[in-house]
């Protein structure tokens, strides 16, 4: 039997996949993994790099917010490059 969540999980992602594609940007989703980006959204006339963590609507506003604010500490301290191997 499928886990719920899981299908739940990979439904929203897809979702705002299809939604930046929709929009022109590059979008892709890291299938099965258990880090914090589960989608990378790449906006080229943006010049903009987004990496998204989904969570459920069940998941409480407090906790979304503690969350939020883990992720906003990592805005503005990375560098981005770009490789082909």
């Amino acid at each position: 039997m499928p886990n719920k969540f899981y299908i739940k999980g990979v439904v929203r992602e897809r979702k705002i996949m299809n939604q930046a594609r929709s929009e022109g940007k590059i979008a892709f989703r890291s299938a099965g993994s258990h880090s914090p980006i589960d989608v990378c959204v790449i906006d080229i006339r943006g010049l903009k790099v987004e990496f998204i963590q989904c969570k459920p609507d069940t998941m409480s506003e407090s906790k979304k917010a503690s969350l939020e604010k883990e992720m906003e500490a990592l805005n503005n301290n990375f560098k981005c490059s770009f490789k082909v191997v």
